[in-house]
Parts: C-alpha cells; sequence; structure tokens
C-alpha cells in the first residue's frame, strides 16, 4: 500500500500540471476555474472530515494562520501557476516548483532563527546552478527572438514556489500549536480559499460561467478529485507510514514525469544542458532529504 501510495501521488501530480494548463485554455476566467475547483474540494473535505469524525471547528489560535494559508497555499499560489502556463510549459513550472523544498526551509531560517545547516547551503546552490543550467537552453540569442514571454514565465513560477513555501511554514507552524488534522486544514484552507476566490472574481468583474467542452469538464474533475483530494490522502498515508521526510520524495519523480507530458502535448525540447540542469536539481532536492550528521562531519573537517 505505500508503494502504491508513493507511486499514486507522484503520478497525479505530474498529470496534475497539464490539467492545469487545459483549465487555461478555456472560455472560463482562471480566477472562476480555480473558484471551482476549491469549492468543490472544501465541500468533498468538509463531508469527509465530518465522516472520519475530524473536528470541522477552528481554535481561536488557527484564524490567524488559516488566513493566511488560505490566501498563499490555496489562492494564490494556484492563481499564479495557473497564469504562468499562459508563458512557460507545465513541466517546466514543475520543475521550479520542485525546489519548494528548499525555499521552505529558508523561510524557517528566516522567521524562526533557525540556524543554517551544512546541507541547506549545498542544496541551495547546487539548486541555482541546476536552475540555471536547465532554463539556459531555453533561451533565445538572435536578434528576431523575444525571451520576454520566457522571463516573465519563469519569475512568476519562482515567485509561486516562493508563496507556496511561505504557506508550507505557516501549515507547519500552525501544526506545532494547534494540531491541526490534515483533513481539517485542507478543509478550512480550501473554505477560506472560496470566500477569498469570490472576492477576487467579483472586483475583475468575471462571469460564473461553465465551459462544457469535455476537455474543460475532465480536466477540472481531474484537479478536484485527483489533484486535490486523492494527492492529500496519498501524502496523508505517506506520512503515517513513513513519517513527513520520506513522504516528499514525490518531489523526486513527479518533475520528471512532467516533462515527459510537456515534451508529448507541449513541444517541450529535452536538451543535454537542460538535462544536466534537471539531474542537479533532483540532486539538490536529495541533499535535503539527507541527514545533517554527514554535512556537519565534512563541514566540521574543513573549518579544521
Amino acid at each position: 500500500m505505500t508503494l502504491l501510495a508513493f507511486i499514486g501521488m507522484s503520478l497525479v501530480w505530474s498529470f496534475s500540471w497539464f490539467a492545469m494548463k487545459l483549465q487555461v485554455d478555456s472560455i472560463v476566467a482562471v480566477e472562476v476555474s480555480l473558484f471551482y475547483r476549491f469549492f468543490a474540494v472544501a465541500c468533498l473535505m468538509t463531508i469527509l472530515c465530518m465522516v472520519t469524525k475530524k473536528r470541522l471547528k477552528p481554535f481561536k489560535t488557527e484564524y490567524k494562520y488559516f488566513a493566511l494559508i488560505g490566501l498563499t497555499n490555496f489562492s494564490l499560489n494556484f492563481l499564479i501557476g495557473y497564469h504562468t502556463t499562459k508563458f512557460i510549459p507545465s513541466g517546466m513550472i514543475a520543475v521550479i516548483f520542485s525546489l519548494s523544498i528548499i525555499t521552505s526551509e529558508i523561510f524557517k531560517v528566516i522567521f524562526d532563527g533557525k540556524k543554517i545547516e551544512p546541507k541547506i547551503i549545498l542544496s541551495s546552490l547546487i539548486g541555482f546552478c541546476g536552475l540555471t543550467l536547465f532554463i539556459f537552453p531555453t533561451l533565445k540569442f538572435d536578434h528576431n527572438s523575444s525571451n520576454i514571454n520566457l522571463i516573465i514565465g519563469i519569475m512568476m513560477a519562482i515567485l509561486m514556489m516562493v508563496v507556496f513555501s511561505f504557506g508550507n511554514y505557516l501549515v507547519e507552524k500552525n501544526k506545532q500549536q494547534n494540531h491541526t488534522p490534515l483533513f481539517t486544514s485542507i478543509a478550512f484552507g480550501a473554505i477560506i480559499s472560496s470566500c477569498y476566490l469570490i472576492i477576487i472574481n467579483y472586483a475583475l468583474g468575471n462571469k460564473f460561467i461553465i465551459d462544457y467542452s469535455a476537455k474543460y469538464i475532465l480536466s477540472l474533475i481531474y484537479q478536484i478529485i485527483f489533484a486535490s483530494i486523492i494527492a492529500f490522502l496519498c501524502f496523508y498515508f505517506l506520512i503515517q507510514k513513513v513519517g513527513a521526510v520520506k513522504a516528499n520524495y514525490t518531489a523526486l519523480v513527479y518533475p520528471t514525469i512532467a516533462l515527459i507530458i510537456s515534451s508529448i502535448f507541449e513541444n517541450f525540447k529535452f536538451t543535454t544542458l537542460g538535462n544536466i540542469g534537471l539531474i542537479f536539481i533532483i540532486i539538490a532536492i536529495a541533499l535535503e532529504f539527507s541527514s545533517n550528521k554527514f554535512f556537519t562531519k565534512i563541514f566540521n573537517v574543513s573549518k579544521a
């Protein structure tokens, strides 16, 4: 079951980036599609909490966290991500997003005064080099070409990663203080996100219409059921069985699969330099999961 949960979560998140792209290519505004997604998630997770008898009444100390978690992890994160697919292939977004594991640790250093561990420094440097190598082949240097859309897309993907990382930091802080069950966290986040998205849609004057095409309906169902519900259930199961660190090993898998999907459906082209960059990124993520003792020994030896 543990292996099936790991494979299932890796595959679900791999395809979710392309499903995001299909949502954007529609007559329905991105913000409206996102509202449909998280309103449905809020309803389904509320029912799931009731069935599993998880609490649905938030503590007073939880409001401040979920006001920001709903804004970061469930609203801005995805709003930026959906719009980013207009500029760069979804697989590229997945690769950049996978580095959020490193930036999440950096937020702990910034806000909690956590000591900077040697592995964070090393993984950050390798991740930055890998991202540079991965992006460089996609740039065009002739006079007739413009990199503006690519640069905008990359900057938006990085912003999405930072917003998501900050949201993850808040989720962990809330869990430490309030011990909020995961099902309850998802339900709260989706409910508050739906409220934010209603305000955003009315402010933008978007119409709540439906695209009845099979492409839109199926991608929306996929985002609701698979990318939002099943992915979190698999993640919860993995946390129970192997712990949070090992559960996050999916970040070593889904970027590569997402790129393969992009190469098939979005004409993304693999290059030698880009592949080396991808390997660097995967190594950086793997280092983030490794033991601190090994790096501490090396660091102490180098100082001596």
